[in-house]
């Protein structure tokens, strides 16, 4: 992911998406504003990624589906 960021134009976000999505890193975890609430909401003490690694990307998407589902 670092070397993505090296990219003009890509930031983490990006980064993480491309890791996620186009590389198959099921550990990254893209952070929008949408997962940045669910995680204030849902995780005021923190995200523990260690738990739920090396799934945490796969966790991240059904939070996000979850959540603007709900929360539309």
């Amino acid at each position: 992911m670092v070397e993505l960021t090296k990219i003009l134009g890509v930031g983490i976000k990006v980064a993480s998406c491309v890791s996620l999505f186009g590389l198959h890193h099921i550990d990254a975890f893209p952070q929008d504003v949408w997962v940045k609430r669910i995680l204030e909401n849902e995780y005021p003490q923190g995200y523990p990624f260690e738990q739920y690694s090396p799934h945490n990307g796969i966790y991240q998407q059904y939070m996000f589906a979850y959540y603007r589902r709900i929360h539309g």
